[in-house]
């Protein structure tokens, strides 16, 4: 056995193709066991049994609990906001017009009724997502600004040039109402 295809102690015996299989399953379960609990009172060990893995194959992966509720929330979260800039792009890519108020908020809210409605694990990021703008301590509140910070400051530009009227402090709130509002509607509480 040559050394660089050597087991080092510790590490998972597996198949070609297999560790990215536990690893994707990993993710997919502390989705749903985050979304439905919260990350306080998950436990590594609870999301490793619905997993059917050893808890010490999720320390192997992702180190700590912090690190796998960031990979969880980033994994669909950055497709989120790289819609929400699709989306925007083609709005601005439009000769001659500037988007109304009505588009900007249909195109930002397209993104999240797509993944609601892309299944199970869109349904259940939704729900995660919901959890993670409600809570005020400081590693959610860096998530939230990683992710979705870009994407949201541009749509805030572009009500300000579709509200040249309305005072800009009035669009941030008024915007971080809807996020809200949509929020609590689609996280189905």
């Amino acid at each position: 056995m040559n050394e660089a295809n050597a087991r080092r102690p510790g590490r998972p015996a597996s198949q070609p193709g297999d560790q990215l299989g536990k690893r994707e399953k990993i993710l997919d379960v502390a989705e749903d066991v985050f979304a439905e609990h919260g990350y306080a009172p998950t436990s590594l060990r609870s999301i490793a049994k619905r997993a059917s893995v050893n808890p010490a194959l999720i320390a192997y992966y992702f180190d700590s609990k912090e690190r796998l509720f960031e990979e969880v929330f980033k994994r669909r979260g950055t497709q989120i906001a790289r819609r929400w800039h699709e989306l925007l792009d083609a709005l601005e890519a439009r000769p001659g017009s500037t988007p109304s108020v009505e588009e900007l908020l249909r195109a930002y809210l397209t993104a999240e009724f797509e993944m609601k409605l892309s299944g199970a694990a869109g349904q259940s990021f939704v729900r995660l997502q919901a959890r993670v703008h409600d809570e005020t301590d400081a590693m959610h509140f860096r998530l939230r600004r990683e992710v979705y910070d870009e994407a949201t400051q541009r749509y805030l530009a572009a009500l300000e040039r579709a509200l040249p009227n309305v005072d800009p402090a009035d669009i941030y709130w008024r915007m971080m109402f809807i996020i809200g509002a949509f929020l609590y509607m689609m996280s189905g509480v």
